[in-house]
């Protein structure tokens, strides 16, 4: 069972300590609030069979309220950094709630590794600035990009090998720096239980709805 790795986890449960670094700008924060599309291709290869699927879903992102949140039809999925704790919720009658670790960054890792910049689209097109993944989630492999004026996030590539391999491929588009209705990072109760009903801790968090079993 194999699951997309969302840019939410990436810049929600860092370990490392993230500040803009005025020697390199590059190194930037991204908006506070924003939020926008993310289209998501998962491609995995379980027991020597390929399964392929694909996803479009908007993403809130609020460092001021420490929330974050994806939504798709039919889905929701809510980390909220205040209480420490993820909520899934499926349809108008499930909820899968869980703990998290780590805490909330907007910033580049000092010590993430720079690739490279590219103009995306071409001449004309936009500066991204391109950082492999290490420090972002450490033991990943993959590499994450963002715009250079205004450090949008652009691309995200994960890939894993071994007998479970699998290949995630995020494109972000049409980014907003604010959030339109602060109402997508509530969470319903009913049906989402307590949260001292909840004894799971997650160190990442994966929406199901983009598992595949083979």
């Amino acid at each position: 069972m194999l699951t997309f790795v969302a840019f939410a986890f990436l810049l929600g449960t860092s370990s490392t300590f993230a500040v803009p670094s005025p020697a390199n700008p590059i190194y930037c924060c991204v908006p506070e609030q924003w939020e926008g599309g993310m289209e998501v291709i998962l491609a995995t290869v379980s027991g020597g069979e390929p399964s392929v699927m694909e996803q479009t879903m908007t993403i809130s992102y609020d460092f001021n309220k420490k929330k974050i949140a994806m939504v798709a039809e039919g889905y929701k999925l809510v980390q909220d950094y205040n209480k420490m704790m993820v909520y899934e919720i499926v349809g108008e009658t499930k909820c899968i709630s869980s703990k998290l670790e780590g805490q909330m960054i907007n910033c580049i890792p000092n010590n993430a590794t720079y690739l490279g910049s590219f103009e995306a689209g071409g001449p004309q097109g936009i500066k991204v600035n391109d950082f492999s993944l290490d420090a972002f989630a450490p033991g990943t492999f993959g590499r994450i990009s963002f715009s250079d004026v205004g450090c949008l996030p652009i691309t995200q590539l994960v890939a894993k090998g071994g007998d479970s391999a699998y290949f995630d491929a995020v494109g972000y588009a049409n980014i907003a720096t604010m959030i339109k209705d602060p109402s997508v990072f509530d969470v319903p109760s009913p049906p989402c239980p307590k949260d001292s009903d909840v004894a799971v801790v997650r160190k990442t968090v994966y929406p199901s709805f983009l598992k595949c079993s083979n």
